[in-house]
């Protein structure tokens, strides 16, 4: 269980540090990396459950589900950082 915990926060360290190197040039992209690993967790999800199936298809899907889960928070948290610098700098 405690690797599964660190494999969500690597996953959340890499799509926010991402979505932050993005945020620094002012690209609208820095949004589009977490909900495309929100798709691609969903998919690779429905590939475990009805593709692999059984125990093997268990771990892909504790895999898929830590990538949603960090997917998630890296959206929220940016957002969330986002409102924050703008409310600093003036705007509402």
């Amino acid at each position: 269980m405690i690797s599964l915990f660190g494999l969500m926060g690597a996953f959340f360290v890499l799509l926010f540090g991402a979505s932050y190197f993005f945020y620094r040039r002012n690209s609208p992209v820095q949004y589009g990396i977490s909900l495309s690993s929100m798709l691609i967790s969903i998919f690779l999800f429905l590939y475990s459950m009805f593709g692999v199936g059984g125990f093997e298809g268990m771990g892909l899907g504790a895999l898929a589900a830590a990538l949603f889960v960090a997917s998630v928070l890296s959206l929220f948290v940016s957002v969330l950082f986002n409102i924050i610098n703008r409310h600093g700098k003036g705007a509402v």
